[in-house]
């Protein structure tokens, strides 16, 4: 069950490590446009992905938003497998932000694992591709 854990050491914690991110990263989007990642790749001896959920606070009340942060994480640590073998293959350090485009509590009131987890799914896909 070790493959399946979302660590601390897999955490965007740092804000400078954000800063790195927003300021020099990659931008794309889900096809459905309702979910974005800025992710950054980085030479590094320390190889390995971080992730961190970022949600505006304009999009929702703070229940919202903290549920939106734990849908995305678990997608991504169901998910990772596909990602990780790629980044220790080529020794690098990926950083992913993800953060909701075009969801929202307007729109969404209610949402679930199967609202958030296509988009972050084909955007992870897309980054394989890319790095």
């Amino acid at each position: 069950m070790k493959n399946f854990s979302l660590t601390r050491n897999e955490r965007v914690k740092k804000k400078r490590d954000f800063e790195k991110v927003y300021s020099s990263a990659k931008v794309l989007f889900s096809s459905d446009r309702l979910i974005k990642v800025h992710f950054l790749c980085v030479d590094s001896n320390l190889s390995g992905v971080k992730i961190a959920a970022a949600v505006s606070k304009k999009v929702g009340n703070a229940v919202w938003r903290n549920r939106v942060k734990r849908l995305v994480k678990e997608t991504y640590r169901l998910n990772k497998t596909l990602l990780l073998e790629k980044v220790l293959n080529k020794n690098i350090q990926l950083f992913l932000v993800f953060s909701p485009n075009r969801l929202s509590e307007t729109n969404n009131k209610k949402i679930y694992l199967s609202d958030v987890s296509p988009g972050v799914v084909e955007l992870m896909n897309k980054i394989i591709q890319q790095i």
